[in-house]
């Protein structure tokens, strides 16, 4: 990682939920996980059934 360069940029995996392939946005802000706020809703939910403090 190019410590020069933020994190956001440099963020080049998939939705955690489909493995679906994201677009960063440049400037400001989080880095996207989820393609869509339902994978992200399906994932916290998965994640909790599995015991993870989500």
């Amino acid at each position: 990682m190019d410590t020069t360069k933020s994190a956001k940029s440099q963020y080049n995996e998939g939705c955690l939920h489909c493995g679906a392939e994201l677009e960063q946005q440049e400037g400001r802000g989080r880095i996207r996980r989820f393609c869509n706020p339902d994978h992200g809703a399906a994932y916290r939910r998965r994640m909790r059934a599995l015991g993870y403090p989500v």
